[in-house]
């Protein structure tokens, strides 16, 4: 099962109604969480990312604040960077 792709306003884009919030890819030190975790590898991180596309998912929401996400992301989904809708934020 997939999920269906719905208009993000008058954007143009269409997105699915769950997204991925990228912060664990990404940043693992001076966090809320009380015990540390290990970051995925870049092939786990891809790996992650084309299962999500395989789902239907297709919004990824990171930024600055989640340490390496935005390369690690950018590195993963450079052949297939038109299947993604990226939002990354600032502050």
């Amino acid at each position: 099962m997939t999920l269906a792709l719905r208009p993000l306003g008058r954007t143009g884009f269409a997105v699915s109604p769950i997204g991925f919030g990228a912060f664990k890819i990404g940043r693992n030190q001076k966090t809320k969480y009380s015990t540390a975790y290990d970051l995925p590898s870049d092939d786990q991180v891809s790996a992650l990312l084309d299962g999500l596309l395989k789902l239907g998912i297709n919004y990824i929401d990171t930024a600055p604040a989640y340490g390496t996400s935005e390369e690690r992301i950018g590195r993963a989904i450079s052949r297939r960077r038109a299947e993604f809708v990226l939002a990354t934020k600032v502050g």
